[in-house]
């Protein structure tokens, strides 16, 4: 008996072993297709798994403890076209080298924004414009919006004391939908997005899909949908660390840690940022109480004010089964802002903790289920510099030096379930239901202090391969909103390739439901009360697009026109003032009120071109005609022409390289309809400066250099104009990214 034992024993261990020798690894080594040069940081993983890895500083990489089979190997580069392969693990090691192509265009990459599936940016029906890593870095902007400014014609920002205020071919941020990795960008100070809690230095990619989505995303995408793609590794153990200092105290930094652990993976962030700010003038603009008019008085006000931020986040998804995947995330971002204290008795506090949670099933290759919940609170505060002492005669104290006050709090939650379903080669379908319901707590608002409200939609699209060259994409979504009932959604788009040349149109309908706060806040500034109006009607839009792409090898130029009619825009109308204001020194009143129609239409090129011997040249022109059809006037804050210009030199030594870029933003005067004098026009010009030195091993180090408005262009208007831009003038700015990868 203890023989047959033995036996028994001896065979179950040499089976486990033989089961455990079932495994290979996979290595080599990934260059440019001429075998020459080494791509650092190229990302080599299997497809449809978290197994994967970047290649080290001698372009090397390897995937161990692969069970012997059959996988589908994904090597990419930013700037090459994606590589995939089919390849046999062997039991031990196996060898295979990768060479890539280079992209004469950014055409080879993969975008999701404009459908939400994944498709070649040559070949999505939807037209959607990349900003890549490449060109991040080679703006290398202090902030978001001086990256998509940089990069991208036909977006502007109005400067501000509530931050820069983002327009989209002729209409503002409150019809642009932001999102990041997927994810809407929730809260706002004075209707304004703060796109400053993104660095630049987290974010892989840009997608950019122009005009009304809300067949696909429901209300505010009317202007257009910015989907920020943030930097994730496929590394077992990635550590990076992003600093950049500048003048005026401009300090930012970025810290990572991604975690590959098999079927677990974690991504933690830590990020802050500083500045003390900048006047542009000495001098400000005040209405004299006693003739009426504007005077120019000296002022300590600054055009950029103090500010500091901390953000931290922490996503971790865990791969349960072959087939079911989840993922949680949860992000708390907090904000000061400091006035002068001759300026403001307080600053600005923002707040704002978000989390959601996911989980996608696979019920084939490339079709799935997937479960989507995210929250998001934001509150923000007046934060005391001060004592804020009453001016009557009774000189009570209101509020302590340090004392936060909260102004708002907004809160949203959504759930989204969606089904992609790839029929056959020839059809994917795409299906699903969307529930939202917001909150907004204040004691500003007309009615009671908290008031909320929820959407129901359900939305489908469907993308037809007519023929090999002829792609649609048609949608529709369908809203039931509380308060304002239903509404339709289409949209239809669609891509036909002739030789060289992409064609593409589309037409799409949008909406906008009124927000809480322009139906309900209402809020006193310099003796003007504004107030929200519950009789607002959703503002709607009609989009009509025409598009070509000419790509040839080492060229790619496109050409856009666009027609964007709206109805039922809100904005402000004054109305009578009551006397119970009046006599609480209420001199206007102005409520909001849905003004009519307005058009946008205009045309957008942009242009890269590969000369040779390193060198690149690129940009682009937006004209834009933006008018209120209502009063027969152009729109608010916004210029005529705008351009940008690129010009690049990348070259490799064999431990060293650089890359050295001067670019350019021009454009000309923006309208305003008031007693100031429109926003002067200006360019702005740079130079950036990248370099990577030879890796040590595991670790990387890479510098940045560059001069910030070379020819020292400022706007020295009195505060309190209209601004074209708050650049402080010519300034410097070095910046450095360490990285340990392995």
């Amino acid at each position: 008996m203890q023989f047959k034992n033995y036996i028994l024993a001896s065979f179950l261990l040499l089976l486990s072993q033989s089961l455990i020798a079932q495994v290979g690894t996979l290595s080599g080594q990934v260059s440019e297709s001429n075998g020459k040069e080494a791509l650092i940081g190229a990302n080599v993983y299997i497809l449809g798994t978290t197994v994967g890895t970047a290649t080290n500083g001698n372009g090397a990489y390897k995937l161990r403890k692969l069970k012997v089979g059959e996988y589908e190997i994904i090597v990419s580069y930013s700037g090459y076209k994606r590589f995939k392969q089919i390849v046999q693990i062997k039991e031990g090691k196996n060898n295979l080298d990768f060479h890539l192509l280079k992209s004469e265009s950014e055409l080879g990459e993969v975008v999701i924004t404009g459908t939400g599936t994944p498709h070649h940016l040559k070949s999505t029906p939807v037209q959607t414009e990349l900003i890549n890593r490449r060109a991040i870095q080679e703006i290398s902007g202090r902030t978001l919006d001086e990256t998509l400014a940089g990069v991208s014609p036909s977006f502007d920002f109005n400067p501000g004391s509530m931050g820069a205020f983002m327009t989209l071919n002729g209409l503002s941020n409150k019809y642009i939908l932001v999102l990041v990795d997927g994810k809407r960008l929730y809260g706002d100070i004075g209707g304004n997005i703060d796109l400053n809690r993104i660095s630049p230095e987290s974010i892989d990619r840009i997608e950019i899909v122009k005009g009304a989505s809300s067949s696909l995303y429901g209300s505010e995408a009317m202007a257009g949908v910015i989907n920020i793609i943030t930097k994730k590794s496929k590394n077992k153990i990635n550590v990076e660390n992003n600093t950049r200092v500048g003048e005026y105290n401009d300090w930012q930094q970025r810290n990572s840690i991604d975690l590959n652990l098999g079927r677990f993976s974690t991504t933690s962030t830590f990020a802050h940022k500083e500045s003390n700010g900048w006047q542009l003038s000495d001098y400000g603009l005040k209405k004299n109480k006693k003739t009426k008019q504007i005077d120019t008085v000296l002022t300590d006000a600054k055009a950029v004010n103090k500010f500091s931020d901390y953000e931290f986040k922490q996503e971790v998804k865990f791969a349960a089964t072959s087939k079911l995947s989840l993922r949680a995330l949860v992000s708390k971002y907090d904000k000061d802002v400091e006035y002068p204290l001759s300026v403001k008795k307080y600053g600005y506090k923002h707040d704002n903790l978000g989390y959601s949670f996911g989980a996608k099933y696979l019920l084939a290759k490339k079709s799935y289920l997937s479960l989507d919940y995210n929250s998001d609170r934001y509150k923000y505060y007046y934060n005391y510099n001060q004592d804020n002492i009453s001016k009557s005669k009774s000189k009570e104290l209101l509020n302590k030096k340090g004392e936060e006050v909260l102004q708002k709090e907004q809160e949203r939650n959504d759930l989204n379930l969606k089904a992609v379903l790839d029929v056959n080669k020839y059809n994917k379908l795409t299906f699903g239901s969307e529930y939202v319901n917001e909150k907004y707590e204040s004691d500003r608002l007309v009615n009671g202090t908290n008031v909320e409200a929820y959407t129901v939609s359900a939305f489908a699209q469907d993308e037809i391969k007519i023929v090999k060259d002829f792609i649609i994409y048609a949608g529709l979504r369908y809203t039931k909103h509380e308060q304002f009932g239903h509404s339709f959604s289409p949209k239809i788009s669609a891509l036909y390739k002739l030789k060289d040349i992409n064609f593409r149109g589309a037409y799409a309908k949008g909406f906008k439901a009124p927000d809480l706060k322009e139906l309900y806040y209402s809020y006193e500034k310099r003796h003007t009360l504004y107030l929200g109006n519950v009789n607002l009607k959703p503002q709607k839009n009609d989009y009509y697009s025409l598009s070509a792409e000419y790509i040839v090898k080492g060229m790619t130029l496109s050409i856009s026109t666009y027609i964007n009619d709206l109805t039922d825009m809100i904005a402000y109308r004054e109305i009578e003032t009551t006397p119970e204001d009046a006599a609480n020194k209420v001199k206007t009143t102005k409520e909001h009120y849905n003004i009519g129609k307005a058009r946008t239409q205009g045309v957008d090129i942009m242009f890269n071109v590969h000369l040779g011997a390193g060198f690149t040249v690129g940009g682009g022109y937006s004209y834009v005609d933006a008018k209120n059809e209502v009063e027969d006037i152009r729109l608010n804050g916004v210029a005529q022409n705008y351009a940008t210009a690129r010009l690049a030199w990348r070259h490799n030594w064999n431990s060293y390289s650089l890359n050295a870029t001067l670019s350019g933003r021009i454009q000309d005067d923006k309208f305003y309809n008031d007693t100031h004098p429109n926003a002067q026009g200006y360019d702005l010009w740079k130079l950036t400066t990248t370099h990577h030195f030879a890796d040590l091993g595991a670790f990387s180090l890479e510098a940045t250099a560059g001069v910030d408005n070379i020819f020292d262009y400022v706007d020295k208007s009195p505060y309190g104009s209209h601004y074209g831009t708050l650049n402080p003038g010519r300034t410097v700015f070095i910046g450095c990214n360490i990285r340990f990868a392995r």
